[in-house]
C-alpha cells in the first residue's frame, strides 16, 4: 500500500469534523453572549424564538421512538424521559431561564417562529419522522455533541455578564451542561456500530440540521448576516 494513501474515514470521523465546521460557539451570537456584548434584547428576542425548538424537541424524540426498534429504542426513550422529566420538564426549565429575562409565558406562548427557527423546527420534524434511523440519530448527535460545552458558556456569560445567577434561571444549561454529555455518548456508540451504507445521506443529513442550527441564530441575531456582507 501506498504510504501516501489515506484511511477512509469512518463516519463519526467525518461527523465530527462537519461538527467542528460548524459548531455553534463560533457563531457571532454565541461570542458575543460569551465576551457580554450581547443586547439584554437580543436575549429576550433568543429565549423567546429559541423556546419554539426547546418546546417541538420532545415531540421530535418521540416521532422517532414510534419507529424505533431494538437497542436504539432504549436510548432515544431514556433521552425522551429526560426531556419530559415529571419534576423539571425541559421546557419549563427554558420558561424559568426566559422569566429571568423578564420575558413572559405569554410571550413565549404568541411568538412566531422568525424564518430561520421555522426552518429548523422543519429539518428537525422532517429528519426524525421521514429519515432513516441513522440519519436521525445523526442528526441528534450532531446538536447534542454541542450543547455540553456551550451550556456552560452560557452559564458563565450570564453569571458574569448578565446578573443571572439564580439556580432556577440557570436550570436548563445546568441540566444539560450534564446529560447530554451521557446523551452523546449514546449516540456514539450507537453510530459506531452501524454499517457504512449510506454514509452519504446520513452526512447530508447532519450537515443540513448544523446549517439550521446556525441559521436560527442568524434569525435572532441580524447582526451576524451583516458581516457576512
Amino acid at each position: 500500500m501506498p504510504k501516501n494513501s489515506a484511511r477512509p474515514k469512518t463516519l463519526l470521523e467525518s461527523l465530527d469534523i462537519l461538527i467542528e465546521k460548524h459548531h455553534l460557539l463560533k457563531h457571532p451570537f454565541y461570542q458575543a453572549w460569551t465576551e457580554g456584548t450581547l443586547s439584554k434584547e437580543s436575549l429576550q428576542l433568543y429565549a423567546g424564538q429559541y423556546y419554539q425548538h426547546v418546546r417541538a424537541f420532545p415531540e421530535n424524540l418521540q416521532q422517532l421512538a414510534d419507529r424505533a426498534e431494538g437497542p436504539v429504542a432504549k436510548l432515544i426513550q431514556e433521552n425522551l424521559d429526560e426531556e419530559l422529566d415529571p419534576v423539571s420538564p425541559h421546557p419549563m426549565l427554558w420558561r424559568q431561564f426566559a422569566e429571568s429575562l423578564g420575558v413572559s409565558e405569554a410571550t413565549l406562548a404568541d411568538s412566531r417562529p422568525l424564518p430561520g427557527i421555522a426552518a429548523l423546527l422543519d429539518t428537525f420534524d422532517e429528519v426524525t419522522s421521514q429519515g432513516t434511523m441513522a440519519q436521525a440519530v445523526a442528526v441528534f448527535y450532531a446538536y447534542e455533541a454541542q450543547v455540553p460545552e456551550i451550556a456552560a458558556q452560557k452559564i458563565s456569560g450570564l453569571r458574569r455578564f448578565y446578573d443571572i445567577t439564580e439556580p432556577r434561571a440557570l436550570a436548563y444549561f445546568s441540566v444539560h451542561e450534564e446529560a447530554d454529555v451521557r446523551h452523546r455518548a449514546a449516540w456514539r456508540s450507537w453510530l459506531n456500530n452501524q454499517n457504512d451504507g449510506d454514509n452519504f445521506e446520513v452526512l447530508c443529513a447532519a450537515e443540513r440540521s448544523l446549517k439550521a442550527l446556525w441559521g436560527a441564530l442568524d434569525a435572532v441575531y441580524p447582526q451576524s448576516c451583516a458581516a457576512k456582507n
